[in-house]
Parts: structure tokens; C-alpha cells; sequence
């Protein structure tokens, strides 16, 4: 990550932005706990059904703790990191278009900069 008193345009270039890496951790986490309750599952040497998937589902049981774990963490790192990008923004053009954002269609970092670029030069009353 840039440093805080960086340009909003590098540090959107340079992914201080982007999505949180723990998002990718968890679904890894619960991927390889779904793994785990499988081979446990069908390894199990026993007749009973009841103790089979106990026996599946604690295989996979500290890899399911470790996914939620890691999706709560990546929840608030994301909400920060919006919080971060919305104040960035607000800084960088002056006026704040974020709610009004959220209703347009997803876009990429660079073209909610742009936007943000092309709607400070109406306000400043230069055409686009």
C-alpha cells in the first residue's frame, strides 16, 4: 500500500483499493474444509450414518472456523477500505457522489475516478 498522503489516482492504480485478499483466504478455507468432510466421509470405516458424518463434520470443523474468521475479517477490512476511498475522494474533487453511486451500475476504480474527474469539470463549468 501507497502511503496515506499519496495521490488517489496511484493509489487506485496501485491496488490499495481492491478486494480484500482474506475474501480469497476464506473461500480457500472453505474449500479445503468441504475437501476434508468428504474424505472423512467416505474413509469412515464404520456402519453407523450418525457417527460417519460427526466424523465428516469434524475433519473439516477448524478449516469452517478459520473461513468465518477470515470472512468477518475481510468484511471489515473492506468497510474500512471504502471508508478510506469515499474520504479520499471527497478530498481529492471537493463534493461527495457516493450515495448516488451506488445506484449506478459496477464499475472499475479508474472509471469512478474518471467520473468524478468529468463531473468536476462541469461543476467548473469546462465541457466534457
Amino acid at each position: 500500500m501507497l502511503p496515506e498522503t499519496a495521490d488517489l489516482y496511484d493509489k487506485i492504480i496501485n491496488g490499495d483499493f481492491n478486494y480484500s485478499h482474506y475474501y480469497t483466504e476464506a473461500e480457500e478455507a472453505q474449500r479445503q474444509a468441504s475437501i476434508r468432510f468428504n474424505l472423512a466421509y467416505e474413509s469412515y470405516g464404520g456402519n453407523d450414518e450418525s457417527n460417519r458424518l460427526q466424523s465428516a463434520y469434524d475433519a473439516g470443523r477448524m478449516l469452517r472456523v478459520r473461513a468465518l474468521k477470515l470472512f468477518e475479517e475481510a468484511h471489515k477490512n473492506e468497510v474500512i477500505m471504502l471508508h478510506q476511498l469515499r474520504t479520499k475522494l471527497i478530498e481529492t474533487f471537493g463534493f461527495d457522489l457516493w450515495d448516488e453511486m451506488m445506484n449506478e451500475e459496477p464499475m472499475e476504480l479508474e472509471d469512478l475516478y474518471d467520473f468524478y474527474c468529468q463531473e468536476l469539470m462541469r461543476r467548473r463549468g469546462m465541457g466534457v
